[in-house]
């Protein structure tokens, strides 16, 4: 969200003159973008109801999804909060993980300076107030007091500095491209910290809000390996135990710095088959299950121990498609703009809404869901068959070809795969599903373009820091590929890089939004993906819940969880 981190924050901001009226203009545009995504409880319907409530104002669809189950007579059994997901997080490392799972657990255990509430409203974390100078290079953060780490260690100014030197000393680290922007840190005082940017970046405190900040004693004594095993954060959560693609099992932080969650253990399982998940959730087994299966929906929906929600779409579904994937022959039919154009064409985005997602999906009309700031509307490439052979025939790709496809070996995940099987065999491309552990297809899809054996590779994602940089950078930017980034298409397109990087650098919102629509058009028209549709995220959560909250896009937020007794 573009500078959405310098509107609505409770934190202290100063800013002058020119920027000042940029932020003015930017409010309007990220609050329309946001407030647009839908976030209401499931009635058996599956039409969502846009929240249209003003700036400041709280949707009550929002207050429904955050609340849900606070009136009611249900009880919970124990005090032990259960959470099924459908895949595992790659690593415990918040420095090493990156992607939305693995963010979501660690988020238990980790903080940062800045962070998005439900409403996607940046607010001071670790930090409690921040200014920025004129020329826009500097943020000076004025730290919170009193807090430790998990190993009881004390959070201050030079914990920053740490958590920075490591990200310089490791590129390998998913850190090190989260403060790729940042020049230099200073210590100000002990609860004083700057840090200088290399140029003006209007999405710095965006993308800072996915900077968790772990002892510096823990990086130095544990590395990457302690810390799969020992949290050290300052969350209000305590890695207990963890079993790889099992569970993370996690304690209440008693020496937590604000208030926290009620319950006394919170563990992460992991459940890739959707019926089994669905099944914790009616047994009590687990008390919230993500995501819960589209088909059960209206099965669950009058279930008096359940609530089930339908949190707005940010999660977007795609299929890789490396470039330098390389026949027996020699030929590189990935390479060819027909032949991916083709398969876009070949694949009916209408159908797979309602077969994989029963409907509660939407067809993709650019390369990110249009509840993001600067999305522009791109002609849907509308299933045309005879139009997708003919750019093959054109092509010299007639007969078609072999292609492996990589998937989590999650039910829906899957069952999206094989959908995209069965449609490319259209036009002769015979796509071999092959399902893996989401974390060893992390592994292998981390591998450089000279050593990858990625050829297509059927995954999601939405962004982090909520901005239009952050739906596009990290995985079609010619600086990203892999392992610094996840372009595993090997997309490098100069004038797509260009408009990015210029995009980060001006406060004009006009021009802006120029060069986000020129980037979009471009990358739309080239295919470096099959674009599948974006996704509603659903969750079945049982009435006793309390105090859990969701981002748009189904984000979970454990910070002051309880089970009602």
């Amino acid at each position: 969200i573009l500078v959405s981190s310098r509107i609505r924050c409770s934190g202290t901001w100063e800013h002058h003159t020119k920027k000042e009226d940029f932020m003015k203009k930017q409010a309007s545009i990220i609050l329309a973008a946001l407030l647009a995504v839908s976030l209401t409880a499931c009635s058996g319907g599956k039409t969502e109801t846009p929240a249209t409530t003003a700036a400041g104002e709280t949707s009550a669809a929002t207050e429904a999804a955050s609340t849900a189950g606070g009136d009611n007579t249900a009880v919970s059994p124990d005090n032990d909060f259960v959470i099924a997901l459908q895949a595992d997080a790659t690593h415990l490392d918040p420095h090493v993980s990156g992607n939305g799972v693995s963010n979501t657990i660690t988020n238990s255990m980790y903080e940062t300076l800045v962070w998005f509430d439900e409403n996607l409203e940046l607010k001071p974390l670790l930090a409690k107030s921040w200014t920025v100078s004129d020329d826009g290079l500097d943020y000076t953060f004025v730290l919170n007091e009193g807090i430790k780490f998990h190993d009881g260690e004390p959070f201050n100014a030079e914990s920053i500095v740490a958590n920075y030197e490591r990200a310089k000393s490791d590129s390998s680290l998913r850190l090190a491209s989260q403060t790729a922007m940042w020049d230099s840190v200073t210590v100000d005082s002990e609860y004083q910290v700057t840090i200088h940017l290399k140029e003006p970046n209007n999405t710095f405190l965006n993308k800072l809000a996915q900077v968790r900040i772990v002892s510096p004693k823990a990086i130095k004594e544990l590395g990457k390996d302690g810390l799969a095993k020992q949290s050290a954060g300052t969350g209000p959560f305590i890695l207990s135990e963890r079993v790889d693609g099992g569970y993370t099992k996690m304690v209440r932080n008693e020496n937590y710095w604000q208030d926290g969650p009620k319950v006394d253990t919170l563990t992460w399982r992991v459940v890739p088959e959707d019926g089994a998940r669905v099944a914790m959730l009616q047994t009590g087994e687990a008390d919230i299950i993500s995501p819960l299966p589209a088909i059960q929906v209206d099965k669950l929906k009058d279930d008096a121990s359940l609530d089930v929600l339908n949190l707005g779409g940010l999660t977007y579904r795609y299929a890789t498609l490396n470039k330098n994937y390389t026949l027996a022959d020699g030929r590189k039919p990935l390479d060819d703009v027909r032949v991916r154009q083709a398969m876009n064409y070949a694949f009916d985005s209408e159908a797979y809404t309602q077969v994989v997602f029963q409907g509660y999906a939407s067809v993709p009309t650019s390369l990110f869901a249009s509840s993001v700031p600067y999305y522009a509307e791109q002609t849907p490439y509308t299933a045309d068959v005879e139009k997708a052979k003919s750019l093959m025939s054109e092509a010299g790709y007639s007969d078609g070809f072999p292609i492996n496809i990589w998937v989590d070996n999650t039910t829906i995940e899957m069952q999206g795969a094989e959908f995209l099987k069965q449609q490319l065999a259209q036009i002769n491309i015979d796509v071999n599903v092959v399902p893996m552990e989401s974390t060893t297809i992390a592994d292998m899809t981390s591998a450089p373009e000279d050593k990858t054996e990625v050829q297509m590779w059927y995954v999601n994602w939405s962004s982090g820091d909520y901005s239009a940089d952050g739906s596009m950078r990290n995985i079609l930017h010619g600086d990203k590929y892999p392992p610094s980034g996840y372009n595993t298409a090997f997309y490098n397109n100069a004038e797509f890089n260009k408009c990015l990087d210029d995009a980060l650098k001006t406060t004009d919102t006009d021009e802006i939004t120029k060069l986000y629509a020129q980037a979009q058009s471009i990358a739309w028209e080239e295919c470096p993906w099959i674009f599948l549709g974006v996704d509603n995220s659903l969750i079945g959560q049982k009435k006793y819940v309390k105090g859990i909250k969701y981002r748009p896009g189904g984000t979970i937020l454990v910070t002051n969880i309880e089970l009602v007794h």
